[in-house]
């Protein structure tokens, strides 16, 4: 991450709001997780944004002393409604006018962010996605893996485009197999060939075709 300063925290805070800063005061806490959140998802990846707390719209620090201890508690505990959890900072700096809460948020390798958990049936139960489900729900919105796992559970044709690769992958010379589809995530479909043998091939070597002869899907996986 882009380490800042308090210098440079001292100027984005005297400068206009912009894409990366943006102020709210400390009795205007509604809108701290939703800021986070975008700050998260939208900024590139390791920079950093920065929300102050207790600092009004222009720019000028909230006159009038504050428990910046409590402020911290109180916006930690929004924060755990983010989902998944994201990395921020914290840090009280000093102006000549006062202080205030500096919220430092870097752009977020493991966006997207929400500002609520996602939610799963698992039975009769709802409960919280774990980090796996969470994983599948939006490789769901991808192309290829939207389009395998719409046959989770069922049969594809997978066509290895060499009998050596083939050979690695399967265990047998056979170029063409029939395997059931298990799960799959962006970087890879896993898939069963036999009750004791599951099969991992990763996405980048993978085109998708249907078999109209077989009326069902069918992998091209590409030679390494």
């Amino acid at each position: 991450m882009v380490e800042l300063s308090d210098g440079d925290l001292l100027n984005k805070l005297q400068n206009c709001e912009d894409a990366f800063v943006e102020r709210k005061t400390a009795a205007d806490s509604k809108d701290w997780l939703k800021t986070v959140v975008a700050f998260a998802n939208s900024t590139p990846i390791g920079y950093p944004a920065v929300l102050f707390i207790g600092v009004k719209d222009d720019g000028t620090v909230e006159v009038g002393s504050k428990n910046f201890d409590s402020l911290q508690k109180t916006f930690n505990k929004k924060m755990e409604d983010a989902y998944p959890p994201i990395f921020y900072v914290t840090k009280v700096l000093n102006h000549d006018s006062g202080q205030c809460l500096a919220v430092v948020v870097p752009g977020s390798e493991g966006r997207p962010h929400f500002s609520g958990p996602s939610y799963v049936r698992v039975g009769s139960e709802t409960r919280v996605a774990s980090e796996s489900e969470f994983d599948n729900l939006i490789a769901e919105r991808q192309s290829k893996p939207y389009e395998i796992l719409k046959w989770k559970d069922k049969q594809v044709s997978v066509d290895f485009m060499n009998s050596g690769h083939a050979a690695r992958m399967l265990g047998a010379v056979r170029s063409t197999d029939v395997l059931t589809v298990i799960a799959c995530n962006p970087f890879y479909a896993t898939f069963q060939k036999t009750a004791s043998q599951q099969v991992c091939i990763p996405l980048n070597r993978v085109d998708i075709l249907f078999d109209t002869d077989k009326n069902r899907l069918k992998l091209e996986v590409m030679p390494v």
